[in-house]
C-alpha cells in the first residue's frame, strides 16, 4: 500500500481531528489491540462525505470504532481509516409532549438514559446495562432485560456510503433482528443520530428500574477486568453462558485471557492479554461447544 492516501488526507484541512499510526488499546473497553493506521475523531458530517470519497479513490478501508465496548482489535491494528464520532455528535433533544427523544450517536447509553429522565421520559432503561453509545446500540439492534432498541426506534440519520449522502428514514424501512440490523458499519452506513418513542415516567419509576438493572449488572457480570462485553449471541432456545459453563469452560485461561468466572458468556483481559489469545480461547469456546451440543455459537462481538 502506498501513501499517497495519507498525504491528500493531511491537506484535507478537515474540522475533525486526523492522527496517524494511533493505538487504539485504550479505545476499547477490552484494552486490547494494535495500530490504526489513521484515526479520526469525526466532528461533523461533511467531514464523513469527504473520508468516505478518499477511501473510495484510494482503495482504502473506512472502518467505524465507536465506543469500542463491543469490539475486538486484532494485534496487528487496523489498515485504513478508523472513524470514531466526536463530540459534535453527543446531542440530546427531548420533547415531553411527544414522549420522543433524539440522541447523537456517540452519546453513551446510559447518559441517554439520564438525560431523558432529568424531563420525565423514560423506557429505555435497559440500555444502562450497555456500555456502549447509541449509535452502537442501533446498529446492532442492542437489547437487554427483554427488550431491544429497534422496538422504540422511530426514524434514523445516517450516512450512506453507496450514496455518498446523509439521509434520515423511518425505522420501519429497515429489517432488525437479534443483535442485528442493516445500518451497521459492514452493510455501508454509518448512524449518527436516532429518535426514539418512549413514556412519560415519574422519576422514581425510572430510577427504580435503573436501580434494579444497574444492581442485576453488578451481581452477574464481570467489573474487575477489562471486558468486551456478550461475546456470543444467544443460541435460539438457550443460554451462550449456560452451554459455554456446562461445557467446562467457565474461568479457563489463554494467558492473561480469561473466561469471566462471574459469567461464562464475557471473556476477560486480567492484564497483559492479545487479541491472539482471545480469538484462540473463542475458537476453543466454539468448538467445545459444538462438540457437546451441536449448537454452533455466533459471535456478538465484532472483530476489526
Amino acid at each position: 500500500m502506498t501513501l499517497e492516501w495519507r498525504d491528500v488526507l493531511r491537506d484535507a484541512h478537515l474540522v475533525s481531528r486526523v492522527t496517524f499510526d494511533t493505538p487504539l488499546r485504550q479505545a476499547t473497553t477490552l484494552r486490547i489491540g494494535g495500530a490504526a493506521d489513521c484515526l479520526v475523531e469525526l466532528e461533523q458530517e461533511e467531514d464523513l462525505e469527504s473520508l468516505s470519497t478518499l477511501a473510495s479513490a484510494h482503495g482504502v478501508a473506512l472502518n467505524i470504532l465507536g465506543r469500542g465496548s463491543n469490539l475486538l482489535v486484532r494485534d496487528e491494528g487496523v489498515r485504513g481509516i478508523v472513524v470514531r464520532l466526536g463530540n459534535a455528535f453527543q446531542h440530546v433533544q427531548c420533547n415531553p409532549a411527544l414522549t420522543t427523544a433524539l440522541g447523537g450517536a456517540a452519546l453513551a447509553n446510559a447518559t441517554f438514559v439520564e438525560r431523558c429522565r432529568a424531563v420525565g421520559l423514560g423506557g429505555m432503561e435497559f440500555l444502562v446495562a450497555i456500555p456502549g453509545t447509541l449509535g452502537g446500540a442501533i446498529a446492532m439492534n442492542a437489547g437487554a432485560h427483554q427488550d431491544e432498541t429497534a422496538r422504540h426506534l422511530l426514524s434514523v440519520r445516517y450516512f450512506d456510503r453507496a450514496q455518498g449522502r446523509v439521509m434520515e428514514s423511518k425505522a420501519s424501512e429497515f429489517t432488525f433482528s437479534y443483535r442485528h440490523s442493516p445500518l451497521r458499519g459492514q452493510a455501508g452506513r454509518v448512524v449518527l443520530s436516532g429518535v426514539f418513542a418512549l413514556e412519560a415516567l415519574t422519576d422514581q419509576e425510572i430510577q427504580s428500574r435503573k436501580e434494579a438493572i444497574q444492581r442485576y449488572r453488578r451481581e452477574t457480570q464481570p467489573r474487575d477486568f477489562p471486558n468486551c462485553g456478550s461475546v456470543f449471541k444467544n443460541p435460539p432456545g438457550a443460554f451462550a453462558a449456560q452451554l459455554i459453563q456446562e461445557a467446562g469452560l467457565k474461568g479457563h485461561r489463554l494467558g492473561d485471557a480469561q473466561v469471566s468466572e462471574k459469567h461464562a458468556n464475557f471473556i476477560v483481559n486480567r492484564g497483559q492479554a492479545t487479541s491472539a489469545q482471545v480469538l484462540s480461547l473463542i475458537d476453543l469456546i466454539r468448538e467445545t461447544v459444538y462438540e457437546r451440543t451441536g449448537i454452533s455459537l455466533e459471535l456478538e462481538v465484532q472483530i476489526l
